[in-house]
């Protein structure tokens, strides 16, 4: 008995270092019930959460934590005083093009919802990070170049799925990307340049087009690396006395249409760029956003992401 449990268990582990991703594929669909504090509510709402490891909740094999998405849905609960139906319909591991069939498929999770939530790219850009640090000429941009065009198009089909099918009063809601391990990529070089500012532009490139893109369709977009990346106070990076956070956040009103408005804002400010294990949330605070594998988001950072949305209005 022991031995046939010990060869079951010894398989499965070696299916899971098999699979590029398998161990990100712990954390899937996810069904909760959110309602406030005292358990009473007045109303009912319903939230469709799409996207990847983030919001998927990702923090090992066979762990989850709550996501931003869960808790932007209690914050809702708690808001409008009623018990919110979350359905999590993310897929740790998936790229865009999977993101986008699979909002397709869950287009009647779409319209029952009052709140949609979206995020991706995130594992396109750290595939094509992977294979353009693993290559001999690192002035070889078409992994990152190609993460970008795939990003681009799958969103903009998932987006559009979004558009046909919602409620006419659903509030939706896009996520822009963070940067995670900045530090790391400002310590690898190619040439005069850093990988961090090699991959800056098409950090900023994606991020401006998710938002450009959510904003063309009547939709909300919350900043990600303004987010995670960049000081709630005025540091001494920069001259200025502005908070860096502010510096970098996308804004629709200034950068909607516009790429070179928003490029020519953020890009010469990248000194204020910080890693996201060292976000300052004020003058003498420090929180670390990110989980030790420098990638996913901790509690806090969850916690963050979900401010992020509920900031825009309930």
């Amino acid at each position: 008995m022991r031995t046939g449990l010990l060869a079951i268990l010894v398989g499965a582990m070696m299916l899971v270092a098999a699979a590029p991703r398998s161990a990100e594929a712990a954390a899937g669909s996810q069904s909760k019930t959110l309602r406030p504090a005292d358990g009473t509510f007045t109303t009912t709402r319903v939230t469709a959460a799409f996207g990847d490891s983030i919001v998927a909740g990702y923090c090992g094999l066979f762990c989850r934590l709550d996501s931003y998405g869960v808790f932007y849905s209690q914050d809702i609960a708690n808001g409008l005083d009623a018990s919110v139906d979350f359905r999590g319909r993310a897929q740790s591991g998936e790229i865009m093009s999977q993101i986008a069939t699979r909002v397709a498929n869950n287009a009647a999770d779409i319209r029952a919802a009052d709140y949609i939530v979206l995020e991706g790219c995130g594992n396109d850009f750290l595939d094509a990070r992977s294979t353009y640090r693993g290559q001999a000429d690192c002035t070889n941009e078409t992994a990152l170049a190609s993460a970008l065009d795939t990003c681009r198009t799958n969103m903009v089909k998932a987006l559009n799925t979004i558009a046909s099918n919602k409620k006419a009063t659903a509030r939706v809601r896009i996520m822009a990307l963070y940067y995670p391990g900045v530090a790391d990529d400002r310590s690898r070089t190619c040439g005069s340049n850093t990988h961090f500012d090699i991959f800056l532009d098409y950090l900023l490139e994606a991020g401006w087009t998710t938002c450009n893109e959510a904003w063309l369709r009547g939709f909300e977009c919350v900043d990600g690396l303004a987010a995670f990346n960049a000081a709630d106070v005025d540091t001494a990076v920069d001259a200025d006395t502005l908070v860096d956070s502010g510096q970098i956040r996308i804004n629709e009103a200034t950068d909607a249409d516009n790429f070179p408005a928003y490029y020519d804002r953020v890009q010469p400010q990248r000194a204020i760029i910080t890693d996201a294990n060292t976000k300052r949330t004020g003058t003498s605070t420090v929180v670390d956003f990110l989980q030790n594998d420098n990638t996913h988001p901790t509690t806090a950072g969850h916690r963050r992401l979900a401010a992020e949305h509920t900031a825009i209005g309930l």
